[in-house]
């Protein structure tokens, strides 16, 4: 992103990429699936955690480094510099904590703040159902009041992290009121009445999982903020999730354009027909036009963020623009590889990053629901169609 940065951010860039140059592993150049990966960013998370390092936005009285948003480009910027792979943390530090810091009590922050940071505790977020996707406000998982403690009885679904993590940030219904009857929760998953099955997804791989409850206990103590007031922090998390998070996908699509790139060069000299292809230039193309979009729409979201000004629809418009051009650019890169996507090696991280952005326009809101947001915001009527 092209910034002119303040002195201050500048030094606090030489200051972090001191640190990451002396740990980052220079094996992890080479690229991973599966569990590997899951172990890597686990691992990743701890050093940054020990490092101080982990928490860029958080205040520093809770652990965290209290960057202003441009300190907060750079260490992006840093990060998606050597290609250092995401916290598996990322859920819980970058949207719950943000929650917890603001609604939560002394004893919680206390708590579970420290186990965020250093990965003690890894988080999942429980809020999606079978019948509350889309819909979140018709979620049916319910916590009845039995003294000291509520019991939970429901199911969550594609929950991210689940199959990994001991701890879960989980909305329940505590009324009948659809907006006002919402609660949210700590879960501990590890306790009876809780069984996680993972889900398997196209790529293979099995970072979502079913969680159901029977029985599941939650002390008083773990309920955020006032209860019946879930709604208000629900859409405070997300917020941070259509934050500054957005920026950090940005710079990472165009970091796979840039290698995109590369592969039509390296098949041009070879005289390979792909690339040759007019068809396929445009493509290559069009993936530059859409990643220059995105990041346009980025640096005014994040500019507004700054200003402490409302960002309107623009959090829905990058989420539109990325999901479905990043899946149209991991397709070209596909397309130009054909049955070499296939085969193991370096160049069947194609195929498998393909496989994982189907499930883009569908996850943290749907393509369907950003447009209804846009147009709201453009005094237009919603619908309920497709693309």
């Amino acid at each position: 992103m092209n910034f002119n940065y303040s002195q201050e951010a500048e030094n606090f860039r030489d200051s972090f990429r001191s640190w990451l140059e002396k740990n980052f592993p220079k094996e992890w150049n080479q690229e991973v699936t599966g569990e590997k990966w899951v172990q890597r960013r686990k691992e990743w998370g701890k050093m940054l955690g020990l490092g101080g390092w982990v928490a860029p936005a958080w205040p520093k009285e809770y652990g965290g480094l209290g960057l202003t948003i441009e300190q907060q480009l750079v260490y992006i910027e840093e990060l998606v510099r050597i290609n250092a792979p995401e916290v598996l943390n990322s859920n819980g530090i970058g949207i719950f904590g943000m929650t917890l810091i603001r609604y939560g009590t002394e004893d919680q922050k206390k708590y579970y703040l420290p186990r965020m940071l250093n990965h003690e505790d890894i988080w999942c977020q429980g809020f999606s159902e079978p019948n509350a996707g889309s819909d979140l406000a018709g979620l049916q998982t319910k916590a009845k009041d039995n003294g000291d403690h509520y019991v939970l009885n429901g199911q969550k679904v594609w929950t991210s992290y689940g199959p990994y993590a001991n701890k879960c940030y989980i909305l329940v219904r505590t009324a009948e009121s659809r907006y006002k009857g919402v609660s949210l929760m700590i879960l501990d998953l590890d306790q009876p009445g809780v069984t996680v099955k993972p889900i398997k997804n196209i790529a293979g791989e099995s970072e979502l999982a079913e969680i159901f409850l029977d029985e599941a206990i939650v002390p008083k103590s773990d309920l955020v903020g006032e209860i019946n007031n879930g709604w208000e922090m629900a859409n405070y998390a997300l917020a941070h999730e259509r934050g500054i998070h957005f920026a950090q996908r940005s710079l990472k699509m165009q970091q796979e354009f840039q290698q995109l790139v590369t592969l039509f060069q390296e098949q041009i000299h070879a005289g390979s027909s792909p690339a040759i292809s007019p068809i396929m230039q445009n493509k290559l193309v069009q993936s530059y036009l859409s990643c220059e979009i995105l990041k346009s729409v980025c640096l005014r979201n994040i500019a507004l963020i700054a200003q402490g000004e409302d960002t309107g629809a623009l959090p829905a418009i990058a989420k539109l623009v990325w999901s479905e051009s990043h899946q149209d650019l991991l397709n070209v890169g596909v397309e130009l590889l054909g049955e070499e996507s296939l085969i193991k090696g370096d160049n069947q991280v194609w195929m498998e990053k393909f496989l994982l952005s189907r499930a883009e326009t569908i996850y943290a809101g749907t393509t369907q629901i950003q447009k209804n947001i846009i147009a709201k915001s453009l005094g237009l009527p919603s619908s309920k169609g497709g693309r």
